[in-house]
């Protein structure tokens, strides 16, 4: 399994998203798993690729082999 930190911060015309930490700017965490090749990631409810979670989530989901 993959995973990806996204670091999101808001400014006074938007927001950007990027895997760039800047030091001393609010921000906060948005993480991406991506599955290994002929696995897929389960948190006992879904099935999928690839998912977007919280920090919290992350431990969720576990990598498990695809079988179809």
């Amino acid at each position: 399994m993959t995973t990806t930190v996204l670091y999101k911060y808001l400014g006074t015309n938007g927001v950007i998203e990027s895997p760039v930490y800047l030091e001393g700017i609010y921000s906060t965490k948005t993480y991406i798993l991506t599955a290994d090749k002929g696995k897929i990631l389960s948190n006992g409810a879904q099935k999928l690729e690839k998912v977007r979670c919280t920090e919290e989530e992350v431990s969720s989901w576990k990598e498990v082999y695809n079988k179809g």
